[in-house]
């Protein structure tokens, strides 16, 4: 083969012919020093770009897909350098290809070496040349955020944790996809605890355990994505509320979370420690409690809950009791009855006390029941649980002042052998006696550790309730003594006994039935007793304590119903033939009618369509006249109160699946309304 036409093959140069006579060495020299230069600029100009391409690469596979969007403006510029470079490579090997397979007298170990070395080269960088551009607009992952409490916080249940996907939101609305719903499952059931619009929910973890905490975001596109989050709480003790805790304002202490579900799992005593000083402060059967703090700083609480099967568990948690905020303006609460701790149920009357003038007051009740608004407001309390009732007032600037109430619903003492000891006797829990009256009771049983004392409205003069009643009532009318009773276990008895102070002995009298009730009032009066010796009577004159000279003359019975609530002074006023006259007059206490709405339903699980139900509101307080039943899926029903007690039901058939808000409003006559309302799940 003649040196001067040997072919160089992919840079690769045949050795010469060392016999070939025609082969100088000193050119020989010289052709193998500038093929390795040429070999060397070659690989300059291709390597150096090349080992740029994929250093760009890989930056950019470290920082994309971004959910910041920091970086996302790169993604227009690598998609036109990859498809550049990967097109260059593209050419390249072809060109090298060809030229190889031009070298038809290049040994074929020569030729397929340059073959390896050429795909070695340019796939890498083709490959990069697609992959990249294919991986970094890709969605970047979305995540769930942990917004409250802070980081590095101790997670101890019950506690409160705040979950966010607002971040994630804005990754996708920057993709050009807006979300529409949030559907929450925050204990990790399968289930969907809430649904919201705003990318924010917050739930309440009572025990300690692992939470698969996910969030599935409904997007505009009809797509949907999910989010999930391990949450593992660790450790939990007893719960408190508020979870700001105040001096001088009672916290409300609970253990009820860490009893097991275990029938033969009972509790024979919890000891609270509200000191520091290793002595129990309170003990009872009772799984709450409360305590007021009375200097601000760290309180360290200890409980102890001992069962009866001998065994017993030990929490302890530090609270930083603070000073509340003040109110812009003075609010208190007044309640009847005073003394709030009775078993269910336990009807109160709340009223706000307040020299300012008001633009609302809202009323919480803490049982999951709406809002009330008023400054007079009633309230049943059916479970046992210790309540914190609060009150919001806004006056007219809009400045909100706060107040608390506790109503703590108890399991009910039972005194078999209660007796009575004092100036009057008790039959049939009444007791009646001729005004002026002093009464004087003291009740007596065996059962140890119990505490008694008294409440006594509308006495006259009230020297003692504690065990011992002394009070005086000058009036005549029909009273309502109460004996209160507590036992070592938080266990309480609410007594009430009935004091008929009759008139005292006089000529003109007259009886009326009753003498008080809920508007409107029917009474019937009766004066057929009254005489005056010597003289005869010619006419009855009675005064409802209606309007002032609004009078009704009549015989010696009257019937009168009074439509509204208050107290009215009844005047009876008799005249004789000779013109005397003689006077009497009984109080009537008319009250507001008290509306509780509540309905019971015939099924409650395993309902699937069509479904027919019987909503039942026999439960239901006070006198309606109309009951108004909204279904839930467009249907209502309204039917009149006074039909037979075996009528007082609703019957409805839902057609479709769904969930269904069923809701029940009853009105009195007098346009008070209340409301209660039940979820339907229909499958």
């Amino acid at each position: 083969m003649d040196p001067e036409t040997t072919t160089n093959v992919d840079g690769i140069t045949p050795s010469p012919n060392e016999g070939d006579p025609k082969v100088d060495p000193i050119s020989k020299e010289k052709k193998a020093g500038a093929v390795s230069s040429a070999r060397f600029a070659l690989l300059t100009l291709v390597g150096i770009p090349y080992v740029i391409y994929i250093a760009w690469s890989l930056f950019l596979l470290s920082v994309l897909p971004d959910g910041s969007g920091k970086w996302d403006y790169l993604i227009a510029y690598e998609k036109l350098i990859s498809m550049s470079f990967g097109m260059a490579l593209v050419l390249a090997g072809l060109f090298a290809i060809l030229r190889i397979g031009k070298a038809s007298g290049a040994a074929d170990r020569v030729r397929y070496g340059g073959f390896f070395r050429i795909v070695l080269f340019i796939v890498p960088g083709i490959a990069l040349s697609g992959f990249v551009p294919y991986w970094i607009v890709q969605e970047p992952p979305l995540p769930l955020i942990i917004s409250s409490p802070a980081p590095g916080t101790e997670y101890v249940a019950p506690l409160s944790i705040s979950y966010s996907a607002e971040e994630a939101s804005a990754i996708l609305k920057r993709r050009g996809i807006n979300t529409k719903t949030y559907k929450w499952d925050l204990s990790g059931d399968g289930n969907f605890d809430q649904e919201t619009v705003t990318p924010e929910s917050t739930a309440y973890y009572d025990r300690q355990g692992g939470y698969n905490v996910s969030v599935t975001l409904e997007l505009s596109d009809g797509s949907t994505r999910t989010i999930q989050k391990r949450m593992v709480i660790p450790q939990a003790v007893f719960s408190y509320k508020p979870f700001i805790p105040v001096v001088d304002e009672p916290i409300v202490f609970s253990v009820s979370h860490l009893i097991p579900d275990e029938r033969n799992y009972e509790v024979r005593e919890v000891q609270w420690d509200f000191n520091e000083d290793g002595i129990p402060d309170e003990s009872s059967i009772s799984l709450e409690t409360t305590h007021t703090f009375l200097k601000t700083g760290p309180q360290r609480v200890t409980v102890t809950i001992l069962n009866t099967n001998q065994t017993q568990q030990q929490y302890f948690r530090v609270l930083d009791i603070q000073n509340p905020l003040p109110n812009p303006f003075p609010v208190s609460i007044e309640t009847v009855p005073t003394f709030l701790e009775s078993p269910p149920p336990f009807q109160v009357v709340f009223r706000l006390v307040t020299d300012e003038p008001l633009q609302d007051v809202k009323w919480d009740f803490d049982d999951s029941s709406p809002e009330e608004s008023g400054d007079r407001v009633g309230h049943t309390f059916r479970s046992r649980k210790v309540y914190q009732v609060k009150a919001k007032a806004r006056n007219q600037n809009g400045e909100i002042s706060k107040a608390v109430k506790l109503v703590k619903i108890v399991e009910k003492l039972t005194i078999p052998d209660l007796t009575f000891d004092g100036s009057h006797q008790v039959n049939g829990n009444t007791i009646i006696a001729e005004a002026p009256v002093a009464i004087t009771l003291t009740p007596s049983t065996i059962m140890p550790l119990v505490d008694f004392w008294w409440e006594a409205p509308k006495a006259s003069q009230v020297t003692s309730t504690d065990t011992t009643l002394k009070a005086i009532f000058r009036e005549e009318g029909a009273y309502t003594l109460v004996l209160l009773a507590k036992d070592a276990e938080g266990r309480v008895l609410r007594q009430p006994i009935k004091l008929e102070v009759k008139p005292k002995t006089q000529f003109v009298t007259f009886a009326l039935k009753p003498a008080q009730g809920i508007a409107p009032l029917t009474v019937q009066f009766d004066a057929s007793e009254s005489f005056i010796p010597g003289e005869t009577i010619n006419g009855f004159i009675w005064n409802f304590g209606l309007e002032e000279g609004a009078q009704t003359f009549g015989d010696g019975h009257a019937t009168h119903v009074f439509d509204k609530p208050g107290e009215y002074q009844v005047s009876l006023t008799v005249r004789t033939e000779s013109g005397r006259s003689e006077q009497a007059t009984k109080t009537v206490v008319v009250r507001a009618p008290f509306l509780d709405a509540c309905f019971t339903k015939s099924r409650s699980s395993g309902i699937k369509a069509p479904a027919g139900i019987r909503f039942f509101w026999e439960c239901s307080t006070g006198s309606p006249k109309k009951v108004v039943w909204n279904f839930g899926d467009g249907a209502e029903s309204e039917s009149d109160s006074e039909a037979a007690p075996s009528d007082r039901y609703a019957d409805h058939v839902f057609e479709k699946p769904g969930v269904f808000s069923v809701q029940l409003t009853i009105e009195n006559a007098n346009g008070s309304k209340s409301t209660s309302t039940q979820t339907i799940t229909v499958e």
